[in-house]
């Protein structure tokens, strides 16, 4: 587990035996003891990592999520309750029969990708599980594939993909509430009647399609608001929020902030954190690899909430990039056992590194999609290196 970790960090820039190398150099420089001299080979780590199953690492994920929720949740709320935003995003992976089995590729595709959906805390900025699926996976099976991390109170925000009478059903019946956005047009004809009213918001019912397996369900009541947003087309959100709790305005705030999920997708694909194609060439290790780096974020989450709190300042305004590598940094001397005043300087060291690194947060920043996709080996001339 922590050669997973540390393969998070180091591992897109360099192989097994080089990692392997600087992990066993940086744990003999701070005076931390391995159970032998000398690096394990590249192939003994690849044999033991598959004698580790990959829902382990998903438990750790699942564990380091609820730990900070217990220390650090309560100040990190909308109003006193979870806001869980799900989405998914392709991941690359090897070339591999196994991938290409599993994971699937579309046409003329020479790499597989693989559907991650994340729950994410946007509050908090904390995921709080993934499920991996073949390329062409359903979202919306994918979102029942993660439900079971929710708890009572939490409030489910979702993007434009998600909305159907199904997943809203599915959702009621967890208990949970909701807050999604719905398409102008192309959508249930209640909801396109109320964009065409120009109303700011309404109550609506909507009842099941004739293609849906709850044909024949009654209609469900939903409050349904429109946010205005200057020249751009208007959000059109759906709820079970009453507006006695929370006003129009409340409903868009809770939608707006569902964009960390995209600041978190985005993390995983920097240059700094990010893991490219992933190292293994079978499901299992990509299963691992995907959760170990979920785990990475949980841990360097949790050290920068200790840092807010030891430095009083804002949990919002400490740099997830500058925390992220200082982790990364210090990860040896965290994650082997040190002497504990070693330990404890260790700590206080990279605590203090993380809080004197402030952004100030920029309201509605977007950035364009970055696409990890190998470009190909040859051009259509025969020349190398072509895209």
């Amino acid at each position: 587990m922590s050669l997973l970790l540390y393969q998070v960090t180091h591992g897109d820039r360099r192989g097994y035996a080089r990692m392997l190398e600087a992990f066993w150099d940086e744990a003999e420089c701070a005076g931390l003891e391995l159970p032998r001299k000398e690096p394990v080979t590249a192939q003994a780590f690849s044999a033991a990592r598959h004698k580790l199953p990959p829902q382990v690492v998903r438990a750790l994920v699942h564990q380091a999520a609820d730990a900070f929720d217990l220390e650090h949740g309560e100040a990190l709320r909308f109003r006193g309750r979870r806001l869980l935003a799900v989405d998914g995003a392709r991941r690359f992976v090897r070339r591999s029969p196994e991938l290409h089995r599993h994971f699937g590729a579309p046409a003329g595709a020479h790499y597989p990708p693989t559907h991650v959906t994340t729950l994410f805390d946007v509050c908090a900025k904390v995921p709080v599980d993934v499920a991996l699926g073949p390329v062409d996976a359903c979202e919306r099976r994918q979102l029942s594939k993660v439900l079971d991390r929710t708890r009572d109170g939490d409030v489910i925000v979702l993007d434009r993909g998600y909305p159907s009478f199904d997943v809203f059903m599915m959702l009621l019946s967890s208990g949970l509430d909701f807050v999604a956005r719905m398409p102008m047009s192309q959508t249930f004809a209640v909801v396109e009647t109320f964009v065409a009213s120009g109303a700011r918001e309404a109550t609506i019912e909507i009842a099941p399609p004739t293609k849906s397996v709850l044909q024949g369900h009654a209609p469900i009541r939903l409050r349904v608001v429109r946010e205005q947003r200057g020249e751009a087309d208007p959000w059109i959100l759906i709820t079970t929020l009453p507006a006695t709790d929370l006003g129009a305005a409340d409903i868009a705030e809770i939608y707006r902030r569902r964009w960390e999920i995209e600041e978190f997708y985005k993390l995983l694909i920097t240059k700094y954190f990010g893991q490219g194609q992933f190292h293994a060439k079978w499901v299992g290790g990509v299963e691992q690899e995907v959760y170990a780096q979920m785990l990475f974020v949980v841990i360097t989450r949790t050290l920068m909430a200790a840092a807010a709190r030891v430095a009083d300042v804002p949990y919002e305004h400490l740099s997830q990039k500058a925390a992220v590598l200082a982790v990364g940094d210090h990860l040896t001397r965290i994650v082997l056992r040190s002497p504990p005043r070693q330990a404890r300087e260790t700590l206080v060291r990279l605590l203090t590194r993380i809080a004197r690194a402030l952004e100030k947060p920029r309201p509605g920043r977007s950035a364009p999609r970055r696409s990890l996709q190998p470009h190909s080996r040859w051009t259509a001339r025969g020349r190398r290196g072509g895209g």
